[in-house]
């Protein structure tokens, strides 16, 4: 028989229910609520940028607070969050078993994240997302810090538990007749990326003990006055964060595999490739972190390594995109919403990867380093490339949590705009890196190409606030208005294309 996934109970019962397709939804609602928060400091931040000069934002530590709160929110309260929706709500199903390994572990990594986002959202503080010493350890307001620093600690709890439910119910809930090697190419991306947040997950939190203790006078790790050293922060903080884009990157993937195939109406190309790819990425995201530290005074040999440790998640990627594009070519592909925002997605990706590969040579890396080029790759990578394929995902979820479907139009009208905002914010930033200007700042000097480009990215923003306006608002609608859902085929795809995962039993014990 075919799956059918569980609709959910109404929120009154939700809120104490430890049943995967409930915890699900509780991450949806709550890592949505959490994007357009973050959005609307990101908004603020462009129109701020508009022209030389404050505009309304008072001063450069409230600028800064933004700053930090905005990319605190964004990476640890709306990718996160939402990746593991998708993994609570699918996993289960298609590997046949009734719930997660362990449902009220699950719960409780869920209930973990409202009172550190209270802490981060509460406290504010003005150091940047990571918190980069001497300034965090020594100078920066309390109490601020420090609940920056908690919220940190327990988001990261969270996601270790996250990560073991993961991990044992692929591996070991599985339904006897699905071996490993058929799981499904969403199953593998949470695997992989769930091993890659237990090895990186304790090297953060480590590091945030030693800020804290820092901060309490009782060490100097990364004090200099007391014979630290800040660039021990940053190999801590970049061993975890540069293999943290990847548990964000790898999900996204894994979505977009589950929307290509299904909507091209035809087999993935390869999914052996895709498992070979998902392995390899695990493995050298850990080859790489050193490469955001070329201008820190490491030798020309360290350099070296970590620039072919770089280099390395290139054919890993690149495997990913031909799979895509293999699968969609000779397909009777349907270009509905969901793959509207996975191809979109592939080809922000792709630029995405490309602009790493300038981060990764030394000699372009020191003329783009701290420069407005960074900022624009990194967003390529988290917005143009993890929102887009979460957007596509949530978007090919929709029927499923709400038995109703969106609004087509709307849905291909919110891509539109999302898609020219992002290549006139992040392209632009690109461009502008180039021109000189230097990212993290609240004010800049009267040059007309900077002002230029500063003003593009504003109208970008806008674009993205309007594009993110009708989203809510069809969102909102549809799930209470919209039209009631062909649960065995809602995007008529036909039948073998719409969700082949069968069992006899898939409720086994």
């Amino acid at each position: 028989m075919v799956l059918e996934l569980q609709k959910p109970r109404p929120i009154w019962q939700i809120m104490f229910s430890t049943h995967h397709t409930d915890i699900g939804l509780l991450y949806t609602i709550m890592s949505l609520a959490f994007l357009f928060m973050g959005g609307a400091l990101a908004l603020a931040i462009r129109v701020e940028m508009f022209s030389p000069g404050p505009q309304f934002i008072a001063d450069s530590m409230t600028f800064n607070r933004i700053f930090t709160v905005h990319g605190t929110n964004m990476i640890f309260l709306f990718l996160l969050p939402f990746a593991s929706a998708v993994g609570n709500y699918f996993i289960p199903i298609m590997v046949r078993y009734k719930d997660m390994a362990y449902p009220k572990l699950n719960a409780i990594a869920f209930w973990m994240l409202p009172p550190a986002a209270a802490l981060v959202w509460l406290g504010f503080a003005d150091f940047g997302w990571y918190a980069q010493p001497p300034y965090s350890a020594i100078s920066a307001p309390s109490p601020a810090a420090e609940m920056w620093i908690f919220g940190l600690k327990i988001i990261g709890v969270s996601s270790i538990l996250g990560a073991i439910n993961f991990i044992v119910t692929i591996l070991k809930c599985k339904h006897p007749d699905l071996p490993l090697s058929k799981v499904p190419l969403l199953g593998w991306s949470f695997l992989s990326s769930s091993l890659i947040v237990l090895v990186a997950i304790p090297t953060f939190a480590a590091a945030l003990l030693m800020l804290l203790t820092d901060r309490l006078g009782v060490t100097g790790f990364f004090n200099p006055a007391m014979g630290g050293d800040p660039i021990a922060y940053s190999h801590l903080f970049w061993f975890t964060f540069h293999p943290e884009v990847y548990v964000l990157v790898i999900p996204a993937i894994g979505m977009m595999y589950e929307i290509i195939p299904r909507f091209s109406r035809k087999p993935i190309f390869s999914h052996s490739s895709g498992v070979f790819a998902f392995v390899l990425l695990s493995i050298v995201s850990f080859a790489s972190w050193a490469h955001h530290m070329y201008a820190t005074g490491m030798s020309f040999t360290e350099k070296t390594v970590f620039m072919v440790g770089t280099l390395a998640a290139v054919p890993a990627s690149a495997m990913h995109v031909f799979n895509f594009l293999a699968t969609m070519w000779g397909g009777r592909a349907k270009y509905s919403t969901p793959m509207m925002w996975s191809v979109g997605g592939i080809a922000l990706f792709f630029s995405a990867g490309a602009g790493g590969v300038v981060n990764t040579a030394m000699p372009l890396d020191f003329i783009t380093h701290d420069s407005y080029w960074v900022v624009g790759h990194f967003h390529l990578f988290v917005f143009g490339t993890i929102a887009f394929g979460s957007f596509g995902f949530l978007y090919y979820m929709f029927p499923f949590i709400t038995g109703r479907m969106y609004n087509e139009l709307w849905g291909k009208v919110h891509f539109v705009l999302i898609f020219i905002g992002a290549v006139l914010v992040f392209f632009t930033q690109h461009i502008l890196g180039l021109y000189g200007m230097p990212r993290r700042v609240f004010d800049y000097p009267e040059i007309p190409e900077w002002i230029a480009m500063n003003q593009i990215q504003a109208v970008g923003a806008v674009l993205l606030g309007v594009g993110m306006t009708i989203f809510l608002v069809n969102l909102i609608y549809s799930s209470a208005k919209g039209k009631e859902a062909n649960m065995e085929d809602p995007f008529g795809l036909g039948g073998k294309y719409y969700y082949p995962y069968q069992a006899k039993n898939p409720h086994h014990d």
